[in-house]
Formats: structure tokens, C-alpha cells, sequence
């Protein structure tokens, strides 16, 4: 295998590894998403506008005799009204990790407010840039982390097209607290004139961003013709991180069902819902950093309903915008649709999240929802797991994540020296059996065959290996593509500052801008390093130039991307380069062995 193959399977390799989030940047992760079927367009659990688009719809359906030409089929909601005179009130559940604010108006989860995570829009941040707070310590109010999603959770009867909302619900609310004196569970209690009754008990899982919740329904009527219900999570504005354009296309609903993880772009929702069918394990909405999720604990899941919709920001958020940017955000609500209980179980069990995408913790609560953190392919997942857990090891040591990655950058390298030593030297070989194979075409040009045979003579009688240069760049690629996803997904690296102008390794390295552009250094060094290993890497010269292409294609590949990973592509490159160096330097030069007609052997130098 020549030097002229290996390079186009190298392009073919990392055009399959970043051709998904090169489209999603472009606006265009639809096609990159399976075909599902279409499904009515769900009525929103948890908003007022859309109980009035719901109702609206229902009206013209009754005054035209049938169903309105661009209006989805929808069902009235339930005769359920607020009680006369009851007035909505609020309450909270508070911990050392957050504090989650309630409605007793239909049951609602308005927000939760994250104390150790620093919003790069809070009271005290300058341009996106947040305040320091020392690990460990608590983020003041107004700096903090808010996941609200107007609201964020919401449990209301049936799904899809047939939801009856249970937002005009008054709930009464009972307190419980614990030996400190703090509330540890809230239940919520409503009884309708029809003799519905609804319960819902939340509980605290200490030391945890985790809920536990017990919903009882009884005493729905038959004639409604329900035997489902929805417990429903919104996303929040992504008004979180200072590069907020990569957060907002990372707005999406994740479902398990059965053992299918579906991803839907917040954007791809906006153009239809997305329905799966089957034993829904949990749904959830997420930006880059954070997630909300409801998982099924002791219930029988039917299934999960997504999709999306467009809000307006709230008036403390325009000031952040751009002056090209548009006053509204997308926002992914996921449903997870469950059987209603029978007279014998009325009560069913949920662990609901709200807070970080952190592996570790995700993964010790069960029900699988560490693989809501997007650690690539499945194939892949199990190396980027341990990528992961050995970078946080590493900063256990170094207590910096720009160390840890140079020293897990050259950890990689040192264990995949001898399949680079390997790759280069034949690299070489072939670099030096370049001449002779060219005269071998020339002499037998028209007679493909008599080429293929002396070309496999020469190989043979030298003994190189034609793939030896491939084989190696292929078995490392794995651990590339897995540290790759870890630098790009992990928590660990929001706002983690390393040194000089790097204050934050999970966005770009801005030193300035001029006429509105921004001017990153990282990646013009990570560029000048790879120049710098080009130098040294054995290749014909009619080939250097697809190689420069190649150098200023990776550039703009990865000018928007985190410093964090163009600062171990830089690495790697420079590590790259002074192997290619040491090697070579200690390659002796060998005679070429050519064979001769005769069937002697003819050395040349």
C-alpha cells in the first residue's frame, strides 16, 4: 500500500468521524437522522399558549364540521379548572447542591438553581467571561447555574395527540422535613369534582442532584377513554456557557427505549414531533453541559413523544445577544409516556435529574442514563470511558486539566510508540522502493499485470510490508476518536483554566476580535505543528501538496472548536513530529534489492 493510498484512507477516516458534527454546525444534522414515522403533533404539558392552540384548534374543528386544513388533531382538554379564589403559591426543596423551586398550580417543577456551577451570563460576568469562585465553594446567588424551563416539569393524563394538561389543578402541598430542620419531601394533593384524585410525593436523594417522585392517580372515568399518562421535562434557555452558539445546537431530547438511544436536535424537533414506541427506560432534554431527565423506577413505559418549539428570551437575556441574533431559542420537550396504574398498585415510582452531564454520577443512579453523555459510537464508549476516568485521575495529581491533558496526551503517545515506530519505518521503506517502482511502471506501462507482480517481487525481496504503514495508523485511530469525544463532552473541562490567555479549555481561546471576527492563536499553532510534522514525514514529493491542503483543512476543522481539544491536537502533532524525528534519525540507510531477470539479486543504493 503506497503512501498516496494511506493518506486518502486517513481522509476517509476522519471525514467518518467528523462529518456528524460538521453537518449539525451547518444547520443540517436532519440528514444524519434516521427516517422515523410521522406522529401527531403533541399538545405541550406544561404551557398555557399551548392549551390555547389546543383549544383553538378544537373550536374550528366543531364550526367547519371537520378538522381545519393546517391544524393538528388535538382532544379538548379535561373539565378541570382552578378552584375560584385559590391562589398560587411556591415552594422549594433545598440541599447543599441545589434548590428546586415548585408551583402548587398543577404540580409544576419551575426551576432548579445549580450552587456549585457558575453561569457565564450571571449578575458579576463581563462579555460572556464568568467569576472565579474557588473549587469547593458555593457560586452566589444571581451567578449560578438556573435550569428553568417555564416550567421545567409537569405530570398530566394521556399523550400525544390525546393530552388532557393538569394545569389548572390546585394542588395542596404538605411539607416534610428532616432531622436539621430541612425540607425533604413535598406532596402535592388535588381532587377534582369528577373524583380524580392526583398525588405527587418528592423526596430527596441525599447528596445527589437526584428526585424521587411517587405518582397516585385514581379515580379517572371510563368515559374519558384514558390509560396512559406523560410526565413531561422542558429545556432551558442556553444562556449557560460563553460559547453560546455551540450550546444552543447542542439543545436536544434524548430517549432510551428498550436499549435504542435516540438524540433529536431541539432544531429537527421544530419541524415535527419524534414518537418511539416500546419499554421507555427514560427521556430527557439536555444542552451541552446539563441535563433534565425522568427515568422510569416502578412503572410500565409505552413509550416516549418529543418535539420543539421556538420562545422568546427573557428581558436579562437580550442584553446578551449578538446584533444579528434573534430574540427567541429553540426548546426540546420530551415526554415519557407510562400505562396509568391499576386499583391494586396506584402508586408509581421515578427518579427524576436536573444537573450536570457527569458521567460518574449519571452512571451510579442506574436505568442506564450514563449513556445520555455523548461518548461516541458504542463501539467507542468503552475506550472513551476509560479515557475519561484516567483524565480525571491524572488532575487528581496535577489539579490542573490543561496538564492533565498534556500529560494524557503524551501518555497515549508513549503507549502507541511502537505502532508509530512501525508505521514510520515502512513508511520509509516504501519512501526508498519509490524510484524503483516507477521504473518498474515505465518499463511494463501498458501490462498491469507484469506491474502488480514485479512490484510484489521488489516488496518481497526487501521485505516491506505494503500495509505497514496503514495498519498502525488504524489501530490507534479508536483511542484518537474516544479522547477526542471526552475532550469535546466532558463536564470536568467547563471553565477550567489552564494557563496565560486559556482561561477556559471547554471553549475557544479568543484573544481578540477584529470587525466582529474572532482571532484564535491555539489553532494557528496546532496548524504550525502539523506543518512541522509534515516536514518530517517520509512522502513522495508530488504529495506534499494534498498534504499542506490537508494541514489547512484541519485549521478551520478545528478554529471554533474548544482549546481544550485543539490544545491536545497540538500535542500530539508536536509529540509527533520529534518521534518521527528520533526514529528516522536512528534509521540506518539500506540497500535496495532489486530483482534481476535472471533471477539473481541486484543491490542498489
Amino acid at each position: 500500500m503506497d503512501r498516496r493510498t494511506i493518506i486518502a484512507v486517513v481522509l476517509c477516516l476522519l471525514f467518518l468521524v467528523f462529518y456528524q458534527p460538521l453537518l449539525r454546525m451547518a444547520g443540517l444534522g436532519k440528514y444524519v437522522e434516521p427516517p422515523r414515522r410521522p406522529t401527531p403533533v403533541a399538545v405541550d404539558t406544561t404551557r398555557a399558549d399551548s392549551l390555547a392552540r389546543a383549544q383553538s384548534a378544537a373550536e374550528t374543528t366543531r364550526a367547519t364540521g371537520g378538522p381545519a386544513a393546517d391544524a393538528p388533531a388535538v382532544i379538548a382538554p379535561l373539565p378541570i379548572a382552578a378552584a375560584a379564589g385559590a391562589l398560587e403559591k411556591t415552594s422549594s426543596i433545598e440541599t447543599p447542591l441545589y434548590r428546586a423551586t415548585f408551583t402548587n398550580r398543577g404540580a409544576r417543577l419551575l426551576s432548579v438553581e445549580l450552587k456549585h456551577y457558575i453561569s457565564a451570563h450571571g449578575v458579576s460576568s463581563v462579555n460572556g467571561k464568568p467569576r472565579r469562585v474557588k473549587p469547593g465553594q458555593a457560586v452566589p446567588p444571581g451567578d449560578r447555574v438556573v435550569l428553568a424551563g417555564g416550567p421545567l416539569f409537569g405530570v398530566d393524563l394521556g399523550s400525544g395527540a390525546g393530552l388532557r394538561p393538569l394545569e389548572g389543578l390546585v394542588y395542596a402541598v404538605a411539607e416534610s422535613a428532616d432531622a436539621t430542620g430541612q425540607v425533604a419531601a413535598l406532596t402535592f394533593t388535588a381532587r377534582d369534582s369528577s373524583r380524580l384524585a392526583v398525588r405527587q410525593t418528592w423526596r430527596v436523594r441525599p447528596g445527589t442532584y437526584a428526585l424521587d417522585l411517587e405518582v397516585q392517580i385514581e379515580g379517572v372515568p371510563v368515559a374519558w377513554r384514558l390509560n396512559d399518562y406523560s410526565l413531561t421535562v422542558r429545556s432551558w434557555p442556553p444562556f449557560t456557557e460563553t460559547d453560546r452558539q455551540t450550546d444552543e445546537r447542542q439543545v436536544r431530547a434524548t430517549t432510551l427505549v428498550g436499549t435504542n438511544l435516540h438524540r433529536d436536535p431541539a432544531g429537527n424537533l421544530l419541524k415535527g414531533p419524534r414518537a418511539y414506541d416500546g419499554n421507555a427506560v427514560w427521556a430527557s432534554v439536555q444542552s451541552r453541559y446539563f441535563i433534565g431527565a425522568v427515568a422510569v423506577d416502578q412503572a410500565v413505559g409505552r413509550g416516549t413523544v418529543s418535539h420543539g418549539e421556538q420562545r422568546p428570551l427573557p428581558n436579562e437575556m437580550l442584553k446578551a445577544l449578538g446584533p444579528n441574533e434573534k430574540p427567541v431559542t429553540n426548546v426540546a420537550v420530551s415526554s415519557l409516556v407510562v400505562s396509568l396504574p391499576g386499583a391494586e398498585h396506584p402508586v408509581q415510582r421515578f427518579l427524576l435529574y436536573f444537573g450536570p452531564s457527569d458521567f460518574p454520577q449519571l452512571s451510579r443512579l442506574g436505568h442506564e442514563l450514563g449513556r445520555s453523555v455523548d461518548l461516541g459510537w458504542n463501539w467507542i464508549r468503552p475506550i472513551s470511558e476509560l479515557l475519561l476516568h484516567l483524565l480525571v485521575w491524572v488532575h487528581t495529581v496535577v489539579r490542573n486539566y490543561g496538564l492533565a491533558i498534556l500529560a494524557l496526551a503524551t501518555l497515549v503517545k508513549v503507549l502507541l510508540y511502537p505502532l508509530n515506530a512501525a508505521s514510520l519505518r515502512s513508511m520509509r521503506a516504501m519512501q526508498k522502493l519509490q524510484p524503483e517502482i516507477e521504473r518498474v511502471r515505465a518499463k511494463h506501462k501498458n501490462d498491469s499485470q507484469a506491474i502488480n507482480a514485479a512490484t510484489m517481487a521488489l516488496y518481497k525481496e526487501n521485505k516491506v510490508n505494503p500495509a505497514g504503514g496503514c495498519l498502525p495508523i488504524l489501530l490507534q485511530m479508536p483511542i484518537l476518536m474516544g479522547l477526542y469525544q471526552v475532550l469535546l463532552t466532558a463536564i470536568e473541562l467547563r471553565q477550567a483554566p489552564f494557563a496565560g490567555w486559556i482561561d477556559d479549555l471547554s471553549a475557544p481561546d479568543t484573544l481578540f476580535h477584529v470587525s466582529g471576527f474572532p482571532i484564535h492563536l491555539m489553532p494557528v499553532l496546532m496548524a504550525g505543528s502539523g506543518f512541522l510534522q509534515q516536514k518530517l514525514t517520509p512522502m513522495n514529493p508530488q504529495q506534499a501538496p494534498m498534504q499542506y491542503m490537508m494541514n489547512a483543512f484541519m485549521l478551520v476543522l478545528f478554529y471554533n472548536l474548544p482549546s481544550g481539544l485543539v490544545m491536545y491536537w497540538t500535542v500530539m502533532n508536536l509529540l509527533s513530529a520529534w518521534q518521527q524525528w528520533r526514529v528516522l534519525r536512528q534509521d540506518e540507510p539500506a540497500a535496495v534489492v532489486v530483482p534481476a531477470a535472471d533471477g539473481s539479486k541486484k543491490r542498489k543504493k
